[in-house]
């Protein structure tokens, strides 16, 4: 009797997992399917909003101006928040593929500096970089650039004043990037919750910022898909320093 009570149970352990899995399968379907769904009209949007903003149909006054504005940036946020869901989704569901080959990391970072340069001056804060001419590793570029812009928009977005510095080095086989800004700083009990799904420090209805709490969950999730470690330091009212670790992966 009781070899046919574990028999069972193993039978019934093995229904659940196949019915998990089968719940994960329908799950990130449906987010792809609604996410292209989503993201066609929503690009739609933000194309003909640049296109009215270019005058071509005729000029704009001020206060039209601010209106398309407000509808393009609103547009662009709601994209980033779909598509922040559809990667949470793809990486739980192990159906994130990664596309490995050889890049410039250093030349990656210029170029992320520049895209975020003019939202980092709106708050008068500078945007310092300390790094060799080129360093080449062997990683996915789209998905490298991603973790990186994640701790850069971060750390203008939780930085009032003073500024942010980006700092690049090879430690034997690897490299480290790490993003130090002079803002509010991460409580210690924080930092233990910071990389967790939808966890927000300044959350409530009072919360000053927006987002969905998802990008430092994905960038730990991509960086260990891409054999690599993030950790930070911060201090409460001083800062924090994210530090990313990813393999050079050299040539033998």
């Amino acid at each position: 009797m009781e070899i046919l009570s574990i028999g069972n149970d193993i039978t019934e352990l093995k229904q659940a997992q196949e019915a998990a899995q089968a719940a994960d399968r329908m799950k990130s379907a449906f987010l792809a399917t609604m996410s292209h769904e989503l993201r066609t009209p929503l690009n739609s949007i933000i194309g003909f909003t640049g296109i009215i903003m270019q005058e071509l149909a005729g000029p704009l006054n001020p206060e039209q101006r601010k209106q398309m504005t407000m509808v393009q940036n609103s547009s662009r946020h709601l994209l980033a928040l779909i598509n922040d869901v559809l990667d949470i989704s793809k990486i739980e569901a192990g159906q994130l593929i990664l596309s490995f080959d050889w890049f410039d990391l250093c030349g990656s970072i210029r170029k992320l500096v520049d895209e975020l340069t003019p939202q980092a001056a709106k708050k008068g804060l500078p945007v310092r970089i300390g790094m060799p001419e080129s360093i080449h590793i062997k990683s996915d570029q789209r998905r490298v650039e991603q973790i990186i812009m994640n701790l850069l928009s971060n750390a203008v977005k939780f930085t009032a004043e003073g500024e942010i510095t980006v700092r690049v080095f090879p430690e034997g086989e690897h490299v480290e990037i790490s993003v130090n800004d002079t803002g509010s700083g991460i409580k210690a009990e924080d930092i233990l919750k910071l990389f967790k799904p939808f966890f927000q420090i300044d959350s409530g209805i009072t919360r000053r910022y927006e987002g969905t709490g998802l990008g430092l969950s994905i960038s730990k999730r991509l960086t260990e898909l891409l054999d690599g470690s993030i950790r930070v330091e911060s201090t409460p009212g001083k800062g924090s320093t994210f530090t990313l670790t990813l393999p050079l992966r050299k040539e033998s």
